[in-house]
């Protein structure tokens, strides 16, 4: 009787300890995939609203310009229509550009090369300023931009996908 309850107080075997450990680190490598796919997730969401406020930036610049859009991406003009900027004519005050969730940081976006929305949407590619960055394309028949194409990046640099299998997403005016 003596022997047993000085067995029962002494707490866990090792072999209690081991199936405990063994456990929680089964759980831990079936939870953390699923973690690290929804950050991802996240901050491909996060990319898709600063596609959003570019977009919104191009057209109320376009609004104050007669309807055409910013000829770069780099453009005082254009960050004056970007959060937190005036775009009055007396001295036009850049605005705030979104955080790039991958790295952390404001960015602008970048100037991009799309000629064609629709093959854009089917072609996909590298983005201009790559993970997380937004690319912004004026696009324009030698004059003055009548239309633009607005790309974001994932985590590799590639243009984010968009709801259909083999289709990326393409902010544009078309």
């Amino acid at each position: 009787m003596r022997r047993r309850r000085i067995r029962s107080e002494a707490g866990f075997t090792l072999i209690e300890l081991l199936v405990v450990v063994i456990i929680i680190g089964i759980l831990a490598a079936i939870a953390l995939p699923n973690f690290i796919g929804a950050q991802d997730k996240a901050r491909e969401a996060s990319v898709k609203a600063n596609m959003r406020t570019a977009q919104i930036a191009a057209e109320m610049y376009a609004v104050d310009a007669a309807g055409t859009y910013p000829p770069s991406a780099s453009g005082s003009d254009y960050q004056a229509y970007f959060p937190g900027g005036n775009a009055s004519l007396v001295g036009p005050q850049g605005g705030n550009y979104p955080v790039n969730p991958f790295l952390g940081t404001p960015q602008g976006p970048q100037q991009g090369s799309v000629s064609n929305v629709q093959t854009s949407r089917t072609s996909g590619g590298s983005v201009a300023g790559g993970t997380g960055a937004v690319e912004y394309s004026p696009i324009g028949n030698g004059g003055a931009p009548t239309s633009y194409a607005i790309r974001g990046g994932n985590k590799t640099g590639q243009c984010l996908g968009g709801t259909a299998p083999g289709s990326y997403l393409v902010l544009s005016n078309q």
